[in-house]
């Protein structure tokens, strides 16, 4: 890795860890959870965020009305760009296998390896929901199976299984691959949910947690970008 890689991806690891985010967070069980593809690339630095990340995240809008989280978002300078990608996110309605993906027409220029793969989702962490049989699948191939998910050490609150992370030595190069150019999933099995949702409908409560502090620098703009059978029903996102 280059040293100014590395120097970009420490500076804004320390501003995303100095700043808190206020969010609804579940105090208890809710109808259904959901999980979402995240996923960033090391040279343009074009990525899709976790959804509860604030600048990029879930229903976060640019001035122009680009829905940031429906697609994967690069950079001409500071001006975020649509670099196209079809998103299939999982509802999670009980105990079984799920698969979240990108697909279509999507651009990550002359990046030769991801550096950031996960799947975020809403589930608290602390709710006793296991998560197993991650499987990494790149262009129809299944490159990795996680017998357990690697849980993100840096989100403290939901449930986030980690595949990929560059700045992560426990994980960085589990496995190898070639950039996919068609189609990223992540399959997994999730347990304990019927349990959680025999709980009943969730109640919110406002809760304050530290952003995630896995960064990068694209171009003169420092971001923090987060650095997100049996198969249920699942929710389709495409870009306007």
């Amino acid at each position: 890795m280059k040293k100014s890689r590395i120097l970009s991806a420490i500076a804004a690891a320390a501003i995303a860890a100095t700043t808190f985010v206020s969010m609804a967070v579940p105090a208890s069980a809710a109808d259904s959870y959901h999980a979402y593809l995240g996923v960033q690339e090391p040279t343009g630095w074009s990525f899709r965020n976790a959804w509860y990340e604030p600048t990029y995240g879930l229903g976060v809008t640019a001035d122009d009305g680009m829905v940031f989280f429906d697609q994967i978002t690069g950079w001409d300078g500071s001006t975020p760009l649509d670099k196209g990608g079809d998103f299939t996110d999982a509802e999670i309605t009980g105990d079984g296998t799920y698969k979240v993906s990108l697909t279509g027409d999507f651009d990550f220029g002359a990046a030769e390896a991801l550096s950031l793969l996960f799947v975020s989702t809403d589930i608290p962490l602390d709710a006793g929901v296991s998560v197993t049989d991650v499987k990494v699948i790149l262009d129809g191939n299944t490159k990795y199976t996680f017998d357990e998910a690697f849980q993100d050490p840096d989100d403290k609150t939901y449930v986030h299984p980690l595949c990929i992370n560059q700045w992560n030595s426990d994980i960085n190069e589990l496995f190898g691959y070639v950039m996919p150019t068609s189609s990223i999933e992540i399959e997994f099995t999730v347990s304990g949910i019927d349990a959680l949702l025999a709980g009943g409908a969730a109640d919110t409560a406002e809760a304050e947690t530290t952003a995630p502090t896995t960064g990068n620098v694209p171009a003169a703009v420092m971001l923090s970008v987060m650095a997100v059978a049996g198969t249920a029903a699942v929710v389709s996102k495409k870009r306007n």
